[in-house]
């Protein structure tokens, strides 16, 4: 259910409508008929969005909309609310992997949902927001000032770069964290994809790419913390060198898997990606 949430405010967002994740999703979660498809009407319903609830014959499908939402079957025979759009070669699934018009009949079960934007009342975008990451961007940078005046200026860098690395990788696994981005949301669509590798059916270490960097990052931010009075930074940045030996092999690696293997590029890998090269062109000063 919580990958159909996530699918659903996409939908809607293509729609121009924004919702509050959160407040959706408890509006969902909390409706007696949960996990049923009623409760995403209602939930729909309750924020004044037009939607409508069709069962339809394979035959039909030609006759749906540019996009819409369609249950399909997953792995273990479970059923996600997908967001579909057609494109000239069949269709595409949550702005994420492209299938055969031949394939989607064989995993939908027939049940399309469908928003009618006209007949809406769009959610008023709540302003106070910006002003609220206004705040935290500005108590961030004086914290980062604060910082400095205790750092030497690469062990300063190196921190920033641990922090940008763990911005990106809880991007990464914003499906995870509950974030919804619009920017992030286009960075990884059609040809570009996620950290998640969501329509690769194998599992493997770049099947969790985001996890790891977020482990990664998250320790190195603690270390630097803890070390910012003591006299054994040294000792930090020898043992950052050492795991060089396994960071270099898998950032080659990850450039293959992208490129020759799904033939996909994961712009938040990248990311993540040019961080630490940065991050191993200091520690090689």
């Amino acid at each position: 259910m919580v990958e159909s949430i996530g699918n659903i405010l996409k939908y809607l967002e293509k729609k121009k409508i924004t919702l509050d994740r959160n407040k959706f999703s408890s509006q969902v979660n909390s409706h007696p008929t949960f996990p049923s498809l009623l409760s995403i009407v209602s939930a729909l319903n309750i924020n004044q969005i037009c939607n409508y609830v069709i069962e339809i014959d394979d035959s039909e499908i030609g006759e749906l909309p540019i996009d819409f939402m369609a249950f399909m079957t997953v792995s273990s025979h479970k059923q996600e609310l997908n967001y579909i759009e057609k494109i000239s070669e069949g269709y595409v699934i949550n702005g994420k992997y492209n299938i055969s018009e031949q394939v989607l009949l064989s995993k939908w079960t027939n049940i399309v949902v469908l928003i009618d934007e006209t007949q809406t009342v769009h959610p008023k975008k709540i302003s106070s927001r910006k002003y609220h990451l206004l705040f935290v961007a500005i108590c961030f940078l004086f914290l980062l000032i604060f910082l400095y005046s205790f750092m030497n200026l690469y062990f300063f860098i190196y921190l920033v770069l641990s922090l940008s690395g763990f911005f990106i990788s809880v991007l990464s696994l914003r499906n995870v964290f509950g974030i919804e981005s619009s920017i992030v949301s286009k960075m990884c669509f059609g040809n570009y994809t996620d950290c998640s590798f969501s329509d690769v059916k194998s599992t493997n270490f770049l099947s969790n790419f985001g996890d790891y960097s977020l482990v990664y990052f998250f320790t190195n931010i603690i270390f630097i913390l803890f070390l910012i009075n003591s006299q054994i930074n040294d000792v930090f940045f020898n043992i950052q060198r050492l795991l060089l030996v396994i960071i270099l092999p898998i950032i080659a690696y990850s450039f293959f898997y992208q490129l020759l293997k799904i033939k996909k590029v994961c712009p938040l890998c990248i990311g993540i990606i040019i961080i630490l090269l940065l991050q191993t062109y200091i520690l090689m000063i």
